[in-house]
């Protein structure tokens, strides 16, 4: 084979290998910051969601900020009531971390990594609607809840 023929042969190989390669697009996520949950508002909030979004796959979740005084006590339980049926309950399983006062538990869909316990049983989860915390015997200061979806 000429030196020609083999540089031809050189290019168009490496035209077909790298064509079929291109890199995925990146998935589009967002966080929706939602709810504060304090002893002011009883631990209880309504949220409105405006959009047709819901959660299904990884690595869309609900995110639950705690701030709990040390020792923790137990699980600590998020209620979701949609209209007037209570639609999910999920128990946070905390460890007790040497005074670490701040937490951030992933609820996920169930092929997600939930990293205290709780998966999302029901899919596609409709994030709409009031929800409630039962800090059960720990002593928690606030809950933020957020939620984050993909496009």
């Amino acid at each position: 084979m000429t030196q020609a023929r083999m540089v031809c042969a050189g290019v168009i190989a490496l035209a077909l290998a790298t064509s079929g390669c291109a890199p995925a697009a990146p998935q589009r996520c967002h966080r929706y910051d939602a709810l504060s949950l304090t002893r002011e508002n009883g631990f209880a909030s309504s949220f409105d969601w405006k959009s047709e979004r819901t959660i299904d796959i990884p690595p869309e979740r609900i995110d639950v900020a705690l701030t709990i005084i040390p020792p923790i006590r137990g699980p600590v339980e998020l209620v979701h009531v949609f209209g007037d049926v209570e639609t999910d309950r999920w128990v946070l399983t905390l460890l007790d971390q040497n005074n670490v006062v701040s937490f951030i538990c992933w609820i996920t869909p169930p092929t997600g990594t939930p990293n205290c316990g709780a998966t999302l049983q029901d899919l596609p989860y409709y994030p709409g609607g009031y929800y409630y915390l039962r800090p059960n015997a720990n002593v928690v200061m606030e809950a933020g809840l957020a939620f984050y979806v993909c496009d």
